[in-house]
């Protein structure tokens, strides 16, 4: 579960900003049982009873405000993290980097990251800083028992002549066991030791690896539709609640299959060909001798209605349905895969093609313990207004994006300290919590 994230120097991003999901602490333990609202919004953090983390949160704010480079801050964390030790090669440019471009000086300086949270009953504190050539700074600390304990750290200092001679780090391992010193070697100027330690199979920092790759779950406007579809060809209760979900949805469908098709020729050729150039490359010409036609399938969704006037149910091409259709099906994977293992969804323009009374009540499901009886959360963007309501969201649970001097801004609603009758909805259209575009009037 996701305590607090923090980046610095990212795209729009210049100065240090943090999202946190620790519930509002302007009330205390026993206030949250006169807040029915926020005690089923939240859960009580497994390291701190005395504290709780929030289900769910929403972020708003005006086009370019930085709403989505927040959230590829967070990707771009999970990608480095993912992918430093076995997809990088030593020189390589980190394509996931991008600072603050609009200072010259900013520009030249690192970016930041810094992410808490926790896994199997152990909070992480895991920062690294790093530019497009390499990393300057890494270190995890673990707070175990009650008790903090700095795994490890290295950091990168080019005056230290004695540093120049080995890697130009300097490296401490306080309280990490098993190998240390031969994964170190591993390590290049543009990779991560924590992931070169997964890549080695080390026992503790393996764990925080997949809680990463596992736990850190994303949905963009460029989400693949392959998702849910795949897991639904491979698990046939979970194939029952997605569309028990959908049919639940109203929007018409009775039920879904999933039908094999043969692969086209021009994309069965493609494969083929591309099969061949990797095959050379690792020197395997057997590769290809292995697959048979059977692999050279698609598959096709095909959704199911019933007609007012007959009995006999009508089947469409996924590929036919509405826009918003197609986006609730490959979100409804995520969703409930997230909701069922207790992980963190994050998802960027919730809204985009989607009713705000179906995005009202998945929001919900996160804010519902009978439902969300493992602990999820989720962080997403939106401009649907619809979802500030006091019905939904208690205030702590509400961010905003705004520009000021060129870099985003991020704060709470917690900071404007709304009336309880409040309409959020009303106050924010009006401009009394910031984040709304200052339009002086469209011409041509």
């Amino acid at each position: 579960m996701l305590v607090e994230f923090s980046v610095e120097n990212y795209r729009s991003i210049q100065e240090r900003q943090t999202l946190s999901m620790v519930a509002s602490e302007d009330l205390e333990v026993g206030a949250f049982r006169e807040t029915p609202l926020l005690e089923n919004n939240s859960f009580p953090m497994p390291t701190d009873e005395e504290l709780r983390l929030l289900a769910s949160a929403a972020i708003y704010g005006p086009n370019a405000s930085g709403k989505s480079n927040l959230v590829r801050a967070m990707q771009s964390l999970k990608r480095v993290v993912m992918d430093s030790a076995t997809k990088m090669q030593a020189g390589e440019r980190l394509p996931y980097i991008q600072p603050f471009l609009l200072d010259a000086e900013w520009s030249k300086k690192p970016t930041c990251f810094e992410i808490i949270f926790i896994d199997e009953e152990i909070r992480y504190e895991y920062q690294v800083s790093l530019d497009q050539r390499r990393v300057y700074e890494e270190q995890l600390i673990a707070r175990v028992k009650g008790r903090s304990q700095t795994w490890f750290s290295r950091q990168y200092d080019p005056e230290d002549p004695e540093l120049q001679q080995d890697d130009g780090y300097e490296w401490s391992f306080p309280k990490l066991k098993g190998e240390k010193k031969r994964i170190q070697k591993f390590v290049r100027s543009n990779s991560l030791f924590l992931s070169h330690a997964a890549q080695n199979n080390h026992p503790q920092l393996t764990k925080v690896f997949k809680w990463f790759v596992k736990k850190m779950n994303f949905i963009d406007p460029d989400f693949s539709k392959s998702y849910t579809t795949g897991r639904c060809m491979s698990d046939t209760e979970f194939r029952e609640a997605v569309v028990k979900l959908i049919v639940e949805a109203d929007i018409g469908i009775s039920d879904i299959n999933f039908v094999p098709k043969p692969m086209p020729a021009e994309m069965r050729d493609f494969f083929l060909n591309r099969l061949k150039e990797v095959s050379s490359e690792i020197q395997r010409t057997d590769i290809i001798e292995d697959f048979d036609e059977g692999e050279f399938e698609v598959v096709q969704v095909v959704t199911v209605h019933k007609p007012s006037n007959s009995e006999e149910p009508v089947s469409f091409n996924m590929n036919d349905e509405s826009e918003g259709t197609q986006r609730f099906f490959e979100m409804a994977g995520p969703w409930l895969d997230v909701l069922q293992e207790g992980e963190v969804l994050i998802v960027d323009e919730l809204d985009r093609s989607m009713h705000p009374v179906l995005a009202r009540s998945l929001v919900k499901m996160f804010n519902d313990p009978e439902i969300n009886k493992k602990n999820a959360q989720l962080i997403f963007t939106t401009h649907d207004t619809t979802l500030l309501d006091a019905e939904i969201f208690h205030r702590g649970q509400v961010w905003f994006t705004e520009k000021d001097r060129n870099m985003t801004n991020l704060y709470s609603l917690l900071e404007f300290q709304p009336r309880k009758d409040e309409s959020l909805q009303r106050g924010y259209l009006l401009g009394r919590y910031g984040a709304i575009p200052f339009i002086g009037g469209l011409n041509i």
